[in-house]
């Protein structure tokens, strides 16, 4: 087995400081948005959520990547892409075709590998395509609520979690969750003859995303999926150690 576990929680602040110039670029999950890297956002400099684009039809997760990378240009520095769930998908997809290519990738609650999406993920996701919009508008709240309990999240987070469900438009979330369940998985990623690096942390404990065959290179105990929230202070000293280790 690759994981380790993460270091105690009392150590609050990353190993070294964050290193001047160099961006992190946030891609947030399934039914999130920037909120879900509210933590990230206050604590590593020179981090910014990348928004999403719409979707042309039903285009593969593999061009919708692309284009998504043509919409950036050209970055003014060193950078790392940092994906949360789905949003670690697309990182995989569009570091390819980005110019320059980021000095690595970090994995939040990430897929390296097919395993990972589970039967019970595949169903939602198929017969969720097959609902009226209107009928997921209905849903998002009421799911979300359930899921915040299961978490055990705070009133605070609760409430965000239920506010960022509600605000989704049905029809990229119907894309995405097909988009996700097509995609082939890239657990090496090389560019240009060079080997982008992977860094994965994932929850012990996520029912959403699990690890079953222990891919991630940190695995932190009792933890469930959202820990951008709820282990803030492990993810976030993850992404610092991994610009450490790659001598950015």
């Amino acid at each position: 087995m690759n994981r380790e576990s993460a270091p105690p929680a009392a150590q609050s602040t990353p190993r070294s400081p964050w290193p001047k110039g160099v961006r992190c670029l946030l891609l947030p999950g399934l039914a999130a948005d920037g909120r879900l890297f509210t933590p990230q956002l206050s604590a590593i400099a020179g981090s910014a959520v990348l928004p999403w684009i719409e979707p042309e039809g039903r285009e593969p997760l593999e061009r919708y990547a692309r284009r998504l990378a043509g919409r950036l240009g050209p970055a003014p520095g060193p950078f790392v892409l940092a994906g949360f769930s789905f949003g670690g998908q697309v990182a995989l997809e569009m570091a390819q075709w980005m110019d320059p290519a980021p000095a690595g990738i970090v994995l939040i609650c990430g897929v390296r590998g097919r395993e990972q999406f589970t039967r019970t993920f595949k169903t939602q996701q198929a017969l969720g395509g097959l609902l009226p919009d209107a009928l997921h508008r209905r849903l998002y709240g009421p799911m979300a609520r359930a899921f915040a309990r299961r978490c055990e999240l705070g009133p605070a987070h609760a409430a965000t979690l239920v506010d960022m469900a509600t605000a989704n438009r049905p029809a990229f979330l119907k894309w995405a969750a097909w988009a996700c369940n097509g995609w082939g998985c890239r657990p090496n990623l090389t560019v240009a003859g060079r080997t982008i690096p992977v860094r994965h942390i994932h929850g012990e404990r996520d029912q959403v995303i699990p690890d079953p065959a222990d891919r991630a290179d940190r695995t932190i105990p009792g933890a469930g999926h959202l820990i951008t929230w709820t282990h803030a202070d492990e993810v976030n000293r993850f992404i610092a150690e991994a610009l450490d280790d790659w001598g950015v």
